[in-house]
């Protein structure tokens, strides 16, 4: 009797429920599995200051909440059903399976990134808005020989009723496309899903959505003219850069949360890379002797458009400028001109000639993110001669990776961007040589390049690996540091003995919640033990 009990408990131990260790990439049998499977056990957890964008999980469905439109998604795990109190509320705009099968529909570059960093290029399907402004080669590729889809209509191109006739029309052919809207875009309509990451205050809280300008939003199609002739950035108008909350948002909807937060915690890790490096080498200087510099672009017959950082977190140049350990010269309040441009309520400020040549004539270092410093130097130079970072020749624009690849693939390398920066400003490791890749020299170099897509070597179907900062820590010689390092050294020694307490605290946890590969071996190790007493009694 009690060896048939014995043999029955290790039959029971053997064939137990499936356990789910990474997300599932694939519908799945809920009765393979306990009642209380947790199939998201990958979770995406947005950075501190990622303002906008939440996600809950729920053992068989999680919740996109995306502040900035008010609206949320709840997303299923295929296999499962929906949960009926969720459905039944009302309260959210889209609900689907995940993963997500159906194709996507981009309507901004910003949104490019993210899907190839995460090997779904393959997934998307259409492109709404001018192919001219896709920087991506292999995307690019996917274009011209059609397997990706485009909605535009150059003989036309500012016709918004046009232009949504078409995607309606698109969209009743492919029922299950999910259109991705941008921030100024219709989040109401039927399967749209909006993303607001170029709202964010962060290049970290960007890159949570996944990052940023809307050059290609229907609502902005009036003003392309001047978008197209000026390489105009609403992101540097706006509250930030844009790709971890993107790519945290879209890995939500292929349950590719693992590969996600892989690819957020490297990125992070090599932008404070250079943070702290340019934090020890401008410990001892004042504040208004730190490097300066001019961020500003012309409009023609607007004005002088201007940086404004009343906060180190106001825009993502202000960011990047305080992660070096330098200071953006920032348009006085009230000074200048304002403007808007309907249907958006945002408040535009630009400067006169004489007021921007008194606020930047002795700035050392322009960056001028437009393509249009040659055209404008031409019809002003008598009054750009008296600019000390003209008389330097340290004028830079954002043409160092092409015409278009500032509003895309730069949204991917927010930690080469910094170096970037620092690298201008001298507050890099002087150890260690770092090659601009986005601010590019308008005297020394030429226009850059996106490059080509390996098309014979499989790279449409991989994943997109961008350019990364190669941050070498910087080793500040001193005899405080000496002193440190034994202290470290000792602090080291504690905190591998406190891991190695810890992981003993997690090994006894998870064996009283009867959790994890190793606790089943131990509870494999501990029924044949009872077996073999039972058998021997």
């Amino acid at each position: 009797m009690k060896l048939s009990i014995a043999i029955a408990l290790l039959f029971q131990f053997v064939s137990s429920e499936k356990v789910v260790e990474t997300n599932p990439q694939e519908c799945i049998d809920p009765a393979d599995y306990a009642a209380d499977t947790d199939f998201f056990p990958e979770k995406f957890v947005p950075h501190s200051t990622t303002d906008l964008i939440t996600v809950t999980y729920h053992n068989t469905y999680k919740i996109i909440t995306n502040k900035h439109h008010e609206k949320s998604y709840l997303l299923y795990q295929c296999g499962t059903e929906p949960p009926a109190a969720e459905v039944e509320s009302g309260n959210h705009q889209l609900i689907l399976s995940v993963p997500h099968t159906g194709k996507i529909a981009v309507t901004q570059t910003p949104q490019i990134p993210p899907m190839e960093l995460l090997a779904k290029r393959s997934e998307i399907d259409a492109y709404i808005g001018n192919p001219k402004l896709v920087s991506s080669p292999c995307l690019g590729h996917l274009m011209n020989d059609e397997s990706v889809k485009s909605i535009y209509y150059p003989d036309d191109p500012y016709n918004r009723t046009l232009l949504a006739e078409g995607t309606a029309a698109y969209l009743a052919e492919n029922p299950d496309v999910i259109v991705l809207a941008g921030p100024t875009s219709d989040t109401d309509s039927e399967r749209r899903m909006g993303v607001a990451a170029s709202q964010e205050r962060t290049a970290v809280a960007t890159f949570d959505w996944g990052r940023l300008s809307c050059l290609c939003d229907i609502l902005v199609l009036p003003y392309l003219d001047m978008i197209l002739s000026t390489n105009f950035s609403f992101a540097s108008l706006s509250r930030r850069t844009i790709v971890h909350q993107q790519i945290g948002m879209f890995a939500a909807l292929f349950n590719a949360e693992g590969m996600a937060n892989q690819i957020i915690a490297d990125t992070e890790s090599r932008y404070k890379c250079s943070a702290e490096n340019a934090a020890a080498l401008t410990a001892d200087i004042q504040q208004d002797e730190k490097p300066k510099i001019l961020w500003a672009q012309y409009f023609n017959g607007i004005g002088w458009s201007v940086a404004s950082c009343p906060t180190w977190d106001a825009a993502y140049y202000c960011e990047y400028a305080q992660h070096c350990g330098a200071e953006i010269i920032t348009r006085p309040e009230g000074v200048g001109f304002n403007q808007t441009y309907p249907p958006s309520p945002t408040v535009y400020w630009y400067l006169t000639d004489d007021e921007f040549l008194e606020l930047g004539k002795d700035a050392e270092t322009w960056i001028y993110p437009s393509k249009t410093f040659e055209a404008l130097y031409n019809s002003k130079k008598e009054m750009l001669d008296q600019f000390k970072s003209v008389q330097m020749k340290n004028v830079y624009d954002t043409q160092g990776q092409g015409e278009y690849g500032w509003h895309e693939q730069r949204l991917a390398e927010y930690d080469v961007v910094a170096l970037d920066m620092c690298t201008l400003v001298g507050t890099n490791n002087p150890d260690s040589i770092h090659q601009r890749r986005w601010f590019r020299s308008y005297y020394d170099e030429a226009v850059g390049s996106s490059g080509t897509c390996d098309v014979d070597g499989g790279e449409v179907e991989v994943a997109y690996v961008p350019a990364q900062a190669d941050c070498v820590p910087l080793v500040m010689e001193d005899n405080s540091a000496a002193e440190g390092t034994v202290e470290d050294n000792t602090a080291a020694e504690e905190a591998v003995e406190d891991n190695s307490a810890a992981e003993e605290t997690v090994d006894v946890k998870s064996s009283a919640d009867g959790m994890g590969p190793r606790n089943g071996m131990q509870l494999g190790i501990a029924l044949v033990s009872a077996i073999v007493a039972a058998i021997m009694v």
